[in-house]
């Protein structure tokens, strides 16, 4: 692939793929937000709601920010201020979002659990506690992003031993641990789901069941968004993984090797930019009672401007 089709193509994915990425993103989490509202009373519900609002904070964010990039070719002094502020916040929105979705698999293992004690961790205040919790961690372990990024030849980037760092951090916090994470409680949610369900499939005509069906329907959610994870987030690290090895494998890169690098890190930017826009395109798919829920929303707002324009 030449350099002009590479920059033609990173062209085009700035301009239109992150322009309609941002735009539906945000219809779609200012949606799930709106639904999600009225079920605040649920842990898990509140881990959605909070990962959807981050979710619209950071599509519009970084969204712009690739749409309408920084000149860091000027090494101006509001060029490195930007350069580092930009890394962190992205950083902690990122971060946040992914986090969320973690306890939201969690506080489903703990739902279905058949242990009441084990069942009564779940609760709103605890959920409210654990989301500022995490903002603030994230916020702290983030830090390391302004310190040691900078501009080198135009980019906002590392240099030195801090590339090798930030691949690792990388490899951990976006792909090993919420992908094993969510693996791990996503097959014990199952398990639970199958234990319970041949408990109380002998009492089936009893309606007081553990397993209410708005948590089932918080369940689909949560497992068709991990499975969205696993796809989008995935090359994203091992993009990362490439580059710290070829680092040390590939010493001197020709400019062709350079480019293809840099387009190819860009790529998997953007799918896992996708992430945060389709969590509501997802639920719709996934969930029945969702695609009931946003089409009440959808014929109630009807309602209320045909009333008033009449």
């Amino acid at each position: 692939m030449s350099s002009s089709t590479i920059a033609s193509i990173q062209s085009d994915l700035t301009l239109y793929g992150y322009s309609i990425t941002m735009v539906f993103g945000n219809i779609g989490n200012i949606f799930v937000v709106i639904i999600l509202s009225r079920q605040r009373e649920n842990a898990c519900s509140i881990y959605l709601l909070s990962a959807a609002v981050v979710n619209i904070i950071y599509l519009t964010f970084y969204g712009f920010i690739q749409i309408f990039p920084v000149n860091y070719r000027n090494v101006t002094t509001t060029a490195y201020v930007l350069c580092k502020i930009y890394l962190y916040i992205a950083g902690i929105l990122g971060q946040l979002a992914k986090t969320l979705l973690v306890l939201a698999s969690i506080d489903r293992f703990l739902v279905t659990n058949r242990h009441v004690l084990v069942r009564r961790y779940s609760t709103p205040k605890r959920a409210k506690y654990l989301v500022f919790f995490g903002f603030i961690f994230w916020l702290l372990l983030s830090i390391h992003l302004p310190i040691m990024t900078t501009i080198v030849n135009g980019q906002c980037t590392g240099v030195g031993i801090y590339v090798t760092i930030r691949a690792i951090y990388v490899l951990i916090f976006v792909g090993l641990f919420p992908i094993i994470t969510l693996s791990i409680f996503g097959f014990l949610t199952y398990r639970n789901m199958k234990q319970l369900h041949n408990r109380i499939r002998p009492t089936a005509n009893n309606a007081d069941t553990p397993m209410q069906r708005r948590d089932r329907d918080l369940l689909k959610l949560v497992i068709s968004e991990t499975v969205v994870y696993l796809i989008t987030a995935g090359p994203y690290p091992l993009m990362f993984l490439e580059t710290m090895i070829s680092l040390y494998v590939v010493p001197n890169k020709s400019i062709q090797y350079s480019q293809t690098e840099v387009f190819m890190l860009n790529i998997v930017t953007f799918i896992l930019f996708i992430n945060s826009a389709a969590p509501f395109y997802t639920y719709i798919i996934a969930s029945k009672s969702f695609r009931h829920d946003f089409t009440r929303i959808i014929i109630n707002g009807y309602q209320k401007i045909t009333r008033r324009l009449v």
